[in-house]
């Protein structure tokens, strides 16, 4: 039994280590109050499909001007955490009449981003495809459109993280900013996704891959390589995970244990106790 027992709390550990893998980020926001954001209900396990079906079922959503979808691959709720919140991104989120926030989303490995598409089929826009940084992109102010926005992808160590991010982060606050001139009434689908494996095989980068502030980036790899381990390349140890990792070592195995040591003794007790009508006289006579 203590065997058994001792192998199960073996477990423990690696069962919270990878509760949430697979999972991104997801963030919306909206110019005008939304009943499709403020109705979101993610559930205990949110899917990133999931919540784009509820969005896109929304009677209001067809009423913007203008639906945003970024793609960000790589991206981590760590990362969004380690943005400066005075920055114009945050900012963008905190004033907005309505948004949600969930920092650990489902999605799959092998799905792809068609979210651009569910919104065009539903609405009947106008899809326009963004590079951030890459120049001017027309907006027809007679027609709806959605705008899928592909983020260059982020990996590598923290340091070298956060830094490319604040990059990222300015990039797409100057699309959105763009957009906001154009129509005051729109809807920012932001969320996370893997990075394909022929992606992290490239040997080098694309050009789309090299945010323009290079000098900074550069610097910032010196200091910081983006080879790392996979604790470095993937958020496998997230606060929550710590904490059930903290819970499971200093409050549920010392529970345990002491279960097992009180079993023990009861054992031990039984097995030294003579029996009721038992007489070592008797015993010795005989």
């Amino acid at each position: 039994m203590t065997a058994r027992v001792a192998a199960v709390l073996a477990l423990l550990p690696f069962s919270s280590v990878f509760a949430f893998s697979n999972t991104v980020p997801f963030v919306a926001w909206s110019s005008q109050r939304s009943d499709a954001l403020n109705n979101l209900t993610p559930g205990t396990r949110p899917n990133h499909g999931t919540l784009l079906q509820d969005i896109i079922s929304n009677g209001d959503l067809c009423s913007y001007d203008a639906v945003v979808v970024v793609d960000h691959p790589g991206a981590h709720s760590s990362d969004l955490q380690a943005l400066q919140p005075s920055c114009r991104l945050a900012t963008l989120i905190k004033d907005a009449p309505s948004s949600r926030q969930l920092p650990h989303v489902e999605r799959s490995l092998g799905s792809s981003p068609e979210a651009a598409a569910l919104f065009t089929d539903r609405c009947g826009s106008i899809t326009i495809d963004v590079i951030p940084g890459s120049g001017e992109w027309n907006f027809d102010a007679d027609k709806k459109h959605v705008l899928s926005i592909s983020m260059p992808p982020i990996e590598g160590s923290p340091r070298y993280r956060k830094t490319v991010m604040a990059e990222h982060e300015r990039l797409l606050s100057k699309e959105l900013d763009r957009l906001a001139a154009l129509t005051s009434n729109h809807l920012v689908i932001y969320a996370g996704s893997h990075i394909p494996l022929e992606r992290r095989q490239l040997p080098s980068l694309s050009e789309f891959d090299s945010p323009p502030d290079a000098a900074a980036l550069l610097s910032a790899a010196a200091v910081a390589s983006p080879q790392g381990g996979i604790l470095h390349r993937y958020q496998l140890l997230t606060p929550a995970l710590i904490t059930s990792l903290l819970v499971a070592f200093f409050i549920l195995v010392p529970i345990v244990m002491i279960g097992i040591n009180t079993l023990a003794s009861i054992q031990s007790t039984l097995r030294s106790e003579a029996p009721k009508d038992y007489s070592a006289q008797e015993k010795k006579t005989q």
